[in-house]
């Protein structure tokens, strides 16, 4: 790889004015500190695993880098690689050299401050360019010079392959593409998988490229339960950040085209902050969630410039007449209810369990409690936005209609900002954004887009008037210009044929169409799956489906990709999670085609069904009693609370101190001794304190699972073996599995034997993988948890025979030279 990078900077040589080569130079450095850093983030994540959990934010905030990420990085990696054998890695980063007087880490700061200062956010006059050409050229030089133990080289399969301290690793993340080095523009963590968005490095013609991840990347980061709302840092033309939580869904497609004045409309009525609500409405199939989820995602994405300031929180609820209890599936009576819901839903912004009072109470006094509960927590009606999706499934009578009507107005002046989407012209005091076809424009270029996706050459082939009468006739609907593409694709048909076949059906027509044509397109082991999503009662979200999978004997993600390419389901994605709605149609298909099976088929199905939804109700008790137990309970006082929410923005000493005076508040409560005990273990060194705080928290409460499992990790983690042993035991009689148990013990002797002498080490490692051979026997599959500890079973199992493979060779080497 250095003599690529050699290469560009050659290049880069040729340039003749100061900007442009200050830019290039600038890419350059971007791709190289990139390039090392990822690779060097890969070998601690193989080989110094425990060491990297102190600064998972850092890495989180990496999968969308800024320049300075790497620096500080870097500055967390170089030394626990020195501390794992490798003395020598990056000499340079923190030392002056006889080549370099300053050392590379400050010089490359300085670097990210003027790029900061002046590239990004300022101006570059001629003066300044001509001495950071000069400067940034003799940076990459000195980067070459210190990375030179650290850049990848370049095996015969194109694979980079990195050795430090004797440790080989080969890099899973494509940083080589096309036979060129690339700069990370973003990682996304998508309902299909992780996705890698690069630009390849390349001055004449830099092509953007999405590469796939796999679910172990360097870039996952397992530090915290799954919560609710996220919360991330948001800019909107001003240089100082706000503080945003959201529980938003991601972009619907990949191939948003125009609506350039709804956009505009949005952001002119977000800004006009005396307007309290806006209706999105208009006809099936024009995209008015799409468009909205859109605005949210530029917004989110800092990619918008605003007059005021934007929400504090931001509350996504679509609105549906049913809704998922343990008990099985409840069907709403009326429109209070699921409005209701959706309060409840923006409260657990502030609290991860709602108190069994936020569900006696309903409509107004239920808006009224939410109300007084923001104001409390210091938010204003400008700083929340709900947003009410396909509100026109809850009114059908003109009653239903003036009941909804008054409800989203007493949102509106009472909790928030309000955007609503609905088929309906609401009959609500609001902005009215009405969405109707796509300009011709647009409608031509959705189609060429749609039809380098799916790779439909008669749409590339055709003419611009062609395409235009195509859209005309398709009334410049999205779905339709769609569905055209995707038939063009599969059955490789021409255009006019595709139109006849299209433009005689109705909607529902279309859709029974394409339902066909892809069911014959599918294996049978994809339509087991659909026949019992289609008869299941319990929500469809990646952990049912998930099940499913595992049923069926099929990949989640082949799943989603065989899903992607039909019209069977509306897809909710936020990103880290997603839910599924089969549209009613082809849920009336599946059953159908299910009915056309023999008799022992549908018995088959029928267990299946049975037992996935016995699963995620099972599941469904464990988080909750997970949540209620160790969130709810421990953060129940006001101070606790103010330190979690400290803790999840990443203000760590803040957080320390709220934790103290929590603690003094709430002196006898076991569940917040042990999360802060957790806290000041896993991010910070004061290691002796988490201990005590561990101890107490037992001392209080010895029947908590949570609280013997973390004193007996910290033991573990602290070179006390025995005492690990004996809580971890304790735990069984608690509720946790006995796969569990035997993994925890082979953990602690894998970690213990990586600092013992080599005879020692090898027996460590050889009760390890006894344990986990032990525990991959007696482990079963009854919840998520119990899939990740298999997971963990097997990952460590490598490990352990990666690790004695490497011993078995030091010794017989050893032996042989004495």
């Amino acid at each position: 790889m250095k003599n690529i990078y050699l290469a560009y900077l050659e290049n880069a040589k040729k340039i003749a004015n100061d900007k442009d080569r200050l830019d290039c130079h600038s890419a350059i450095l971007r791709s190289l500190t990139q390039l090392v850093t990822v690779t060097t983030l890969e070998w601690v994540k193989r080989f110094a695993i425990n060491d990297v959990q102190a600064f998972n934010s850092d890495i989180e905030r990496f999968r969308k880098p800024a320049d300075g990420m790497p620096v500080t990085l870097l500055d967390n990696l170089v030394p626990i690689v020195h501390s794992n054998g490798g003395k020598e890695y990056l000499k340079g980063w923190f030392e002056k050299k006889a080549e370099y007087p300053e050392p590379l880490c400050q010089a490359l700061q300085e670097w990210v401050q003027f790029r900061n200062k002046r590239q990004a956010h300022g101006v570059v006059d001629q003066k300044h360019a001509e001495i950071w050409a000069s400067k940034t050229f003799n940076l990459i030089e000195q980067c070459l010079f210190v990375f030179e133990k650290a850049m990848p080289s370049i095996n015969a399969d194109k694979l980079l392959t990195i050795d430090v301290a004797n440790k080989k690793h080969i890099v899973e993340t494509p940083l080589f593409i096309e036979g060129q080095a690339v700069v990370i523009s973003e990682v996304k963590q998508k309902k299909t998988g992780w996705k890698l968005i690069v630009q390849l490095l390349n001055n004449d013609e830099s092509k953007e490229v999405t590469e796939d991840l796999p679910d172990s990347n360097v870039f996952v980061t397992n530090d915290a339960p799954y919560e609710s709302y996220k919360i991330i840092e948001v800019f909107t033309g001003t240089e100082e950040p706000h503080i945003l939580q959201h529980n938003s869904p991601v972009r619907q497609t990949d191939t948003f085209q125009g609506r350039t004045d709804e956009l505009e409309a949005l952001i002119d009525w977000l800004n006009d902050t005396d307007s309290r609500r806006c209706l999105v409405y208009g006809d099936g199939g024009y995209g008015k969630t799409t468009l909205v989820l859109e605005f949210i995602n530029q917004l989110l994405g800092s990619e918008l410039d605003l007059e005021c300031s934007p929400p504090q929180v931001i509350c996504y609820y679509s609105a549906k007449m049913t809704k998922w209890t343990a008990s099985g599936i409840t069907y709403f009576t009326g429109i209070k209810p699921v409005l209701d819901d959706s309060v409840r839903e923006l409260m657990l912004c502030m609290y991860d369990v709602l108190t069994k009072d936020w569900y006696t109470s309903s409509g107004r006094a239920l808006i009224d409690k939410a109300a007084a509960a923001l104001k409390a927590n210091k938010f204003k009606r400008n700083d929340v936005l709900i947003i009410l999706d396909n509100t026109e499934t809850l009114a059908s009578k003109p009653q239903d209609t003036k009941e909804l009507a008054k409800l989203i107005d007493l949102l509106g002046r009472l909790v928030g900002r309000v955007i609503i989407t609905s088929r309906r012209q609401e009959t609500i005091e609001a902005k009215q954004l009405l969405i109707e076809g796509l300009t011709v424009t647009d409608s031509v270029e959705l189609l060429k887009s749609l039809a380098e996706q799916h790779n439909a050459k008669p749409i590339l082939q055709a003419g611009e008037a062609t395409l235009r009468r195509v859209s005309e006739k398709l009334t410049y609907k999205p779905i339709l210009l769609e569905a055209l593409v995707v038939y063009i694709s599969r059955a490789s048909v021409g255009i006019e044929q595709a139109l006849d076949s299209l433009y005689r059906k109705s909607n529902d027509e279309l859709l029974e169409f394409l339902y066909e044509d892809a069911w014959e397109r599918i294996g049978e082991l994809h339509k087991d799956a659909f026949f019992i999503l289609a008869s299941l009662n319990c929500p469809l979200d990646q952990y049912s489906i998930s099940r499913v999978c595992q049923l069926v004997e099929i990949q989640h993600s082949e799943f989603q990709t065989s899903l992607a390419e039909t019209h069977f389901a509306n897809v909710t994605d936020y990103g880290s999670h997603y839910t599924l709605e089969l549209i009613e149609l082809a849920k009336r298909f599946f059953i159908k085609k299910l009915k056309e099976k023999i008799s022992q088929e549908q018995e088959r199905i029928e267990r299946l069904t049975a037992e996935v939804d016995g699963y995620v109700i099972k599941r469904n008790e464990i988080e909750s009693a997970y949540k209620q137990d160790r969130v709810a309970e421990a953060f129940r006082g006001e101070l606790a609370k103010a330190a979690k929410v400290a803790f999840d923005k990443g203000e760590l000493e803040y957080a320390l101190e709220l934790f103290e005076l929590a603690i003094e508040e709430d002196s006898m409560n076991a569940a917040l001794h042990d999360r802060y005990a957790w806290v000041l273990f896993h991010k910070t060194d004061k290691q002796e304190q988490a201990l005590e705080l561990s101890r107490k928290s037992i001392t209080l409460n010895p029947d908590s699972c949570d609280a013997v499992v973390n004193f007996a990790i910290i033991n573990y983690a602290l070179g006390n073996i025995d005492v690990g042993d004996e809580y971890i035991e304790l735990s069984e009689r608690l509720g946790r599995p006995r796969s569990f148990i035997l993994l925890r013990k082979a953990i602690a002797r894998f970690h213990q034997a990586r600092n013992s002498p080599i005879s020692d080490a090898l027996v460590l490692y050889g009760k390890a993988m006894e344990l986990l051979q032990k525990a991959a026997r007696v482990h079963q599959n009854i919840t998520g948890y119990d899939l990740k500890n298999l997971k963990d079973i097997r990952k460590y199992q490598d490990e352990v025979r990666r690790k004695v493979a490497i011993l078995e060779k030091v010794s017989k080497k050893s032996k042989s030279i004495n």
